[in-house]
């Protein structure tokens, strides 16, 4: 095993609690920064063999400027901060996390759907009000409670996670359609049982009830959600955001839930993270925002770390493919 490696985990903030400099000490210097500014990372990294980084932008000047960087190990799945290709080109590998928080992800989704059926947020902020006898009298129907049985869900993205949160809904007793991302080509010969038919999104649009994103942001998803979609759904549909923020035009869904063409909507995720100070979002009572946390459980992170560690050491055998 290599003991003179140095890396350098520009942004440990992002890796919760868990011990980690025990971990990556048995492969040489470790040295960690809770975060990394974008003028610090060509000092940083500048005589690293291997970066560790959740969120930091890589780029073509940074791989540029480290001549002994071999790797690039990823605390996420979602890779499209990291300029790859030059970094492939330099003979820089890089490599990512799939499926180590399927299930806290999908339990964020669905504890966001059951409170946009049964907003008790809103409840209890009215209780806190002394206002108990005023929100349970059969005419108060400013926060009304639906069954999650017969309603239908939207998924965009059937990965690991959407395939989970569908599962989960239909034990609920929804409907659940997934539909095709525009653009993306589909084998229309696939057995078509109910996991397996995909729907065009305008109708999945139509019919929804509630809409959960879990897709990649990729130039076909961009701002797939924006206001000419939004406004083909039910103005009673919920829209949940778990995916990447630029999955949805964030002034279209700031103009959609101020407007009311939507009912409401819960996001993980925001076009820039973390979200502006100032931002126009906060006005919304409509809207719930949560930090980037869907990812973050206690099991998720140890096992997002275990399998980090495991690419470092595939690298070092020699069996890293790296993605392309």
């Amino acid at each position: 095993m290599d003991k003179n490696l140095k890396i350098v985990f520009l942004d440990r903030i992002t890796a919760g609690p868990i011990e980690l400099k025990e971990r990556f000490s048995k492969y040489g210097e470790y040295i960690e920064y809770d975060d990394t500014d974008a003028d610090q990372i060509i000092e940083r990294i500048s005589d690293a063999d291997v970066i560790i980084t959740n969120r930091i932008k890589l780029r073509k000047e940074h791989f540029d400027k480290a001549s002994k960087l071999k790797l690039v190990l990823i605390t996420a799945t979602g890779f499209n901060h990291i300029d790859i290709k030059s970094g492939n080109e330099k003979g820089i590998k890089t490599a990512n996390v799939s499926d180590y928080s399927t299930n806290s992800v999908a339990q964020l989704a669905i504890t966001y759907l059951l409170n946009a059926l049964t907003p008790i947020t809103e409840y209890s902020k009215e209780v806190k009000n002394n206002k108990w006898l005023d929100i349970t009298i059969p005419e108060y129907q400013s926060y009304p409670v639906n069954d999650a049985e017969g309603k239908i869900l939207g998924v965009v993205g059937f990965g690991n996670i959407g395939k989970r949160v569908a599962a989960i809904a239909e034990v609920l007793g929804m409907e659940v359609m997934v539909a095709k991302i525009p653009g993306r080509n589909y084998d229309e010969n696939k057995s078509q049982n109910i996991h397996e038919k995909r729907y065009d999104l305008d109708e999945v649009l139509e019919k929804c009830d509630i809409l959960t994103l879990h897709t990649p942001l990729t130039e076909l998803t961009r701002d797939l959600i924006n206001l000419e979609r939004m406004k083909k759904m039910k103005k009673s549909a919920a829209i949940l955001n778990l995916a990447r923020g630029p999955v949805i035009n964030q002034e279209d869904l700031y103009f959609a839930l101020k407007n009311k063409i939507i009912k409401s909507a819960a996001i993980d995720v925001t076009s820039v993270e973390p979200v502006e100070k100032d931002s126009k979002l906060f006005e919304l009572e409509n809207l719930i925002i949560t930090p980037h946390i869907a990812w973050k459980s206690e099991k998720s992170l140890t096992r997002l770390m275990d399998e980090v560690e495991n690419n470092l050491k595939m690298f070092l055998e020699g069996k890293l493919e790296g993605l392309k």
